[in-house]
Formats: C-alpha cells, sequence, structure tokens
C-alpha cells in the first residue's frame, strides 16, 4: 500500500529523524511517496510501539529503500531522551536528563578561568550581593573570564547577577556559546542583583566574560542548569 505524503518531510522531521541518507541542509517542503507495510519494530525480541511526543503511535515507512522511524519513539526504545529545539530545527539525544535545580558549578566546573572566583555550597563557600549571601556560583574580577565544557548538555543555565559592592559604575558580563553571544546582561549602578536565564540550547563550549575596565567585581550566583 502506497501514501503520497505532500508537505510530510518538513513535519515529520520535527518529531522524527531519516536513519540513513539524512540531507542536513534541506529546508522546505517536498512531496514523497512513502510506502507504508505494516512495519514491526522489536527490541529484544519484543514488539513495541513507536510514539511521538503526544503519545500517539506513529508507523515507520519506507522511501526510496530506507525505512524511516519516528526519533522519540526510536530513542525510547534505546532508553535515550530525546528533545526537539523548534528555534534551530534540532533534534537533540543524551542518555539520561539533568534534574531540574542541578547546580551547575558542581556537574561543569570551569576548565580554563582567569581573575574568576568559584563558591560552592558544598564546600560551605559563599560571597555577598546586596546584604545577601550566594554560593554555587563564581565572581568575576575586571575582564576576568571562564570556559565551560557543556558536552551539548544543557538547555539553560538560571542564575543571579550583581555587583559584590556597592558599585557606582556600570558593568557588563557576556554569555558566550560557541562563539556567538547569546546574551549580554548589564547592571546600572547600585542596582539589586538580578535573576537571568541563559539560553545555551545544548551547545559545546560556554565563555563567561566581565567587560569591566575600571576593574569593578561582578558575581553570578544560585547557577542551576536544565
Amino acid at each position: 500500500m502506497k501514501k503520497a505524503a505532500a508537505g510530510y518531510v518538513a513535519g515529520f522531521l520535527s518529531a522524527a529523524v531519516v536513519f540513513g541518507g539524512v540531507a542536513y541542509a534541506t529546508v522546505g517542503t517536498k512531496t514523497i511517496e512513502a510506502v507504508y507495510s505494516n512495519i514491526k519494530v522489536y527490541k529484544d525480541n519484543v514488539l513495541c510501539e513507536l510514539k511521538d511526543a503526544n503519545g500517539t503511535t506513529i508507523e515507520p515507512f519506507i522511501y526510496n529503500g530506507t525505512t524511516y522511524l519516528p526519533v522519540r519513539g526510536a530513542a525510547n526504545l534505546a532508553d535515550m531522551q530525546v528533545t526537539w529545539d523548534g528555534n534551530s530545527k534540532s533534534v537533540y539525544l543524551w542518555d539520561e536528563m539533568v534534574p531540574e535545580g542541578t547546580s551547575f558549578m558542581e556537574v561543569c566546573p570551569p576548565y580554563d578561568e582567569n581573575l574568576v572566583n568559584t563558591y560552592l555550597a558544598s564546600k560551605g563557600q559563599s560571597f555577598e550581593m546586596a546584604g545577601e549571601k550566594y554560593s554555587n556560583g563564581m565572581t568575576l574580577y575586571g575582564s576576568g573570564y571562564a570556559f565551560f565544557n557543556l558536552n551539548s548538555k544543557y538547555q539553560t543555565i538560571e542564575c543571579t547577577i550583581g555587583h559584590t559592592t556597592n558599585e557606582q559604575r556600570e558593568k557588563t558580563v557576556s554569555f558566550i556559546v560557541d562563539g556567538k553571544v547569546v546574551q549580554e546582561v548589564t547592571l546600572e549602578p547600585e542596582c539589586l542583583p538580578q535573576k537571568v536565564s541563559i539560553p545555551v540550547q545544548y551547545g559545546l563550549q560556554l565563555k563567561i566574560v566581565a567587560n569591566n575596565t575600571n576593574y569593578g567585581r561582578i558575581g553570578i550566583g544560585n547557577m542551576t542548569v536544565r
């Protein structure tokens, strides 16, 4: 039995990946003729159902001699997690999820740093911003920087950024993922610490750099990741 699937490829890729012969640069809508033959998938000789994010069963099909499987269903069979990023049109697979609220500094300490002090709650370390104590973070002095190897594991970093003293001058700090600035935070003179969400989007490398010619100090505390 054959079914013509107009526009199916573009929609299918939001929940599935082509196993074999992937055209990574293809963008747009394409009409294909898919062959549905009641294809069955077994794991350890046990018949399995492949489902999408809504729990709907999706049947594999054949196109140009290649069998296509829904990536979420196939990943679940392999005990892997899957996330679809609609902004970048990317599918991310990994072996385990990072629990929400995980301390970023505990699971991903910097591998290179300059003019930076780090603070871990597990070691009883803390610093102050606006009279309150913060930990699981860092302070950057002047044009200090820190590099992190993200290993494509994390989507977002939540943190609180502020002056570590009653600063009279403006300061900024940049978050750079794989060479691209994803967010820049400016601290006005005497402003209170602010909560920030940094979209690292499963990148490979993160660089945090302060841009302060006046050699003031910026605090980044309570860094959690998901």
